[in-house]
């Protein structure tokens, strides 16, 4: 592709954008068609162009590179039409809880937040959890779950503020927001959080009591032949920059470093010197 960004039926990456704020809050398809015809674009030209666009998304040959161009231009266009939405990262953790057990529709309707709304919120935390992979995920894990089983024990959604900044307003710093139609984004999100359910059935699978006495005995052994006793499906200490240890499972070890899951799924590459079994 010579131009990954040129115009398609005459609709710019950034007017796409811009239609795609237009359009939040409305799902039905012939309404999304009658609302850019009321904006001066055809039918044929906007089915053009969301096709195109979200091909371009997907091209895994530009490396996502358009998917997050347009983020941050939905994300800009959605803060000029209505402001920017925010919640407190114990509200968010409530919302995610409602939305697992009531599903999306519904607790999108009983909070009063669009799914522009929400899904700048969420990607404004998802960035924060990116900051403090560590502490603040585990903290999201145990107040989501906590509510989730409060939830499905018949309790009612939590009352949550959701503070809207004036239209015009700049975006909130950290977030980033993605229309409903930029599938790119949604594929690689959903990828992502099967890989990481994948990697928790596997480390659960390598935590059983069996596998371990086993895995420890293989250990040992070569901690006697002089080895570290870092061996895949070792359970293992993390020692963190906030000066505590952390479980994990070793998953792989490659030049001098281990891939490490946690119990939620999540895996990063450490260097085996903060290892410890």
């Amino acid at each position: 592709m010579s131009d990954p960004y040129a115009p398609i039926q005459g609709i710019s990456l950034e007017r796409y954008a811009e239609l795609g704020a237009e359009l939040d809050g409305i799902t039905d398809e012939q309404a999304q068609i009658a609302k850019v015809a009321q904006l001066g674009v055809s039918a044929a030209d906007w089915t053009a162009a969301k096709n195109g666009w979200t091909a371009r998304m997907q091209d895994m040959s530009l490396m996502g590179a358009v998917a997050t161009k347009y983020m941050g231009l939905y994300n800009q266009a959605l803060a000029k039409k209505t402001g920017v939405a925010k919640v407190s990262f114990e509200d968010w953790c409530a919302m995610s809880a409602a939305i697992a057990v009531f599903g999306y529709e519904a607790a999108m309707k009983h909070f009063g937040v669009t799914q522009g709304e929400w899904t700048t919120i969420s990607a404004h935390w998802q960035s924060e959890l990116s900051r403090d992979p560590m502490n603040l995920a585990m903290k999201r894990n145990t107040l989501q779950e906590q509510e989730t089983q409060r939830l499905r024990a018949g309790g009612q959604p939590k009352a949550v503020v959701v503070e809207r900044g004036p239209a015009g307003a700049a975006v909130a710093g950290g977030a980033a927001a993605f229309d409903p139609n930029a599938h790119a984004a949604m594929q690689m999100n959903a990828a992502a959080q099967h890989n990481q359910q994948y990697f928790a059935q596997a480390a659960a699978v390598m935590n059983q009591g069996a596998v371990q006495a086993a895995v420890k005995m293989a250990s040992g052994m070569a901690q006697l032949g002089g080895g570290s006793g870092l061996i895949v499906g070792a359970a293992v200490k993390v020692q963190w920059s906030d000066g505590n240890k952390y479980p994990g499972t070793i998953m792989q070890i490659a030049q001098g470093q281990s891939q490490i899951v946690f119990s939620d799924g999540r895996t990063m590459w450490i260097a085996n010197q903060y290892l410890s079994v």
